[in-house]
């Protein structure tokens, strides 16, 4: 089951991820451009996206890695990854996951691109939240994990209008994961190392060190890839 919430609601008791959250905005965060938005009279306009920045942050331990599957099929990428997924969160425990992006911003962007995977997933994304405009949060047990990585994946990759980020904190703050435009999780443990390398190859699952490629073409162009709206 996928249940809307907002954003605030979503991290209200959740201290770990409202401080990945701050953290994050505090980076994002430029002067330079909110006077260019208060020059235009629309200053509420960035300031809204920042709606974590205030948050009291707490110190915790993170492990970080990218990682990636052994899969070059895009047209049954989203089918195997999210059996991986699956897979790894059984292996610790996490049945809930919240989704929300690290600025308050729209899960729909350029709706004039007419890249025909990611009409699909826009048109899945205004089922699930019954309009056109959505920028608050999700709660989703594992087994939506099929509609959720289906519309993340292919907003990401083809989509740069979009949250840069939008991450997948379990319930638990074990964990955080952001899928990229190339196929690949950014994840994060907190407090401790649980998907060590020698579990995480045991799963299938590569560790990627240095830069990272796409895993779908081999010129690294990815169509569909729009930026205009």
């Amino acid at each position: 089951m996928i249940t809307l919430v907002s954003r605030k609601e979503s991290v209200q008791t959740k201290k770990i991820i409202g401080t990945a959250l701050a953290k994050l905005q505090k980076v994002f965060y430029d002067e330079d451009m909110l006077q260019y938005y208060r020059d235009e009279h629309e200053e509420h306009l960035y300031q809204d996206q920042f709606d974590f920045l205030e948050t009291e942050t707490i110190g915790h331990t993170c492990f970080n890695k990218i990682i990636g599957l052994h899969h070059t099929d895009i047209n049954t990428f989203t089918t195997t990854l999210t059996h991986k997924l699956t897979e790894l969160f059984a292996a610790i425990g996490v049945k809930e996951l919240v989704v929300i992006s690290h600025l308050k911003l729209d899960f729909f962007g350029n709706r004039n691109n007419k890249f025909k995977p990611l009409v699909n997933a826009y048109k899945l994304l205004e089922r699930i939240v019954g309009k056109p405009t959505y920028k608050e949060a999700f709660i989703l047990d594992v087994d939506s994990l099929p509609e959720c990585i289906e519309i993340l994946f292919w907003i990401t990759r083809c989509d740069p209008t979009v949250a840069e980020y939008i991450f997948l904190f379990d319930k638990e703050e074990k964990i955080q994961l952001f899928l990229c435009k190339y196929g690949n999780i950014h994840l994060t443990e907190f407090g401790s190392e649980t998907l060590t390398a020698s579990l995480l190859a045991s799963m299938d699952w590569k560790i990627i060190e240095g830069r990272e490629s796409d895993n779908f073409t081999s010129d690294g162009k990815i169509r569909g890839r729009k930026s205009i709206r």
